[in-house]
């Protein structure tokens, strides 16, 4: 399997060294892909310092169109792990979700325990929409809001996709399951230190809520682009 691994990041200056110099000291290290959502700070320089490929977009767009741009730039490789720029995604996990993939499944799920250490409301939020997700994908979601993935090619190539913020991998993770892609889970730790998320509760937690609901419609009544999607892979 020729794996990249593709880091979103906005304003990660602080922490975007540290996750890269993880990467390259894995045993083979991944090729590597930094898609600088519209930073401020030195996101981009830090990233090119350290001699990989980086993509950036002239203003912040959200992640879902990071993640978006990456596949389409990884197009090529067998698939792609996606971990976040601040840290909370140890690079030295990356080869369990390798194993889990070289095992049969599509879409690989990092699953994070919901300790005390991830803040209450986020322990909250991630419950409730993981158990949403989870009933709406037929597949078990115990965390639906890791960003800690691998994604096989044709999970990105063939799964319809609307470009957004966070909403973006609750959507893809259901709509692979329905398009009748393999979902599997391994254990990474939750690590919460001094970074800043990104994620607004005020912003990105409506824009979640309101995915999943329309998701529950298109169960009823699929969009054009996912009864394509539907029998292109030979289902109803």
């Amino acid at each position: 399997m020729r794996p990249a691994a593709l880091v979103p990041a906005y304003q990660a200056a602080a922490h975007l060294g540290e996750v890269l110099l993880g990467l390259q000291s894995l045993d083979p290290p991944p090729d590597i892909l930094v898609v600088d959502d519209g930073s401020r700070d030195a996101t981009a320089e830090v990233a090119r310092q350290s001699g990989v490929r980086v993509l950036s977009f002239a203003g912040n767009r959200g992640k879902g169109h990071a993640l978006l741009a990456g596949f389409e730039a990884l197009a090529d490789y067998d698939a792609v792990v996606t971990l976040d720029a601040d840290g909370q995604h140890p690079p030295a996990c990356l080869p369990l979700f390798l194993r889990a993939a070289e095992a049969g499944a599509d879409l690989v799920l990092g699953r994070r325990a919901r300790s005390a250490e991830m803040p209450a409301a986020r322990r909250l939020a991630n419950r409730f929409s993981s158990a949403w997700a989870h009933w709406l994908a037929g597949q078990t979601i115990t965390d639906s809001q890791s960003g800690y993935r691998l994604y096989r090619r044709a999970v990105f190539r063939d799964t319809p996709i609307t470009p957004g913020r966070y909403e973006f991998e609750t959507e893809i993770v259901v709509r692979a399951a329905r398009l009748g892609f393999r979902l599997a889970e391994v254990e990474i730790p939750t690590v919460y230190g001094a970074e800043e998320s990104q994620m607004s509760v005020l912003r990105d937690v409506p824009r979640i809520g309101g995915t999943l609901m329309r998701l529950t419609l298109e169960g009823l009544a699929p969009p054009p682009a996912m009864r394509a999607a539907l029998a292109a892979r030979g289902q109803r």
